[in-house]
């Protein structure tokens, strides 16, 4: 079981809803899960948003971004990855 830190909590106003392959629409709730979404789930490991958001996920779980540019980043990428849902 993992140890739960104070930066596990942050969370997004709102989440985002992409869709991997043909699956069901998943919840991405905020910065943690989207990194995770973007190391492990990802379709494509390239593109413009896609490495910022690795980035800007990253900053944003050490507060060191707004989290609304942070989910805005994640947006674009997923949507450049056609993923959104």
């Amino acid at each position: 079981m993992n140890d739960v830190t104070a930066t596990d909590e942050v969370l997004w106003s709102s989440p985002v809803r992409v869709r991997v392959g043909y699956g069901f629409p998943e919840v991405v709730r905020g910065p943690r899960e989207a990194l995770q979404y973007l190391k492990w789930r990802w379709p494509v490991r390239e593109g413009t948003y896609y490495l910022r958001a690795l980035k800007e996920c990253a900053a944003g779980l050490q507060r060191r971004l707004p989290l609304e540019k942070v989910r805005e980043t994640f947006v674009l990428a997923s949507i450049e990855a056609r993923m959104l849902s």
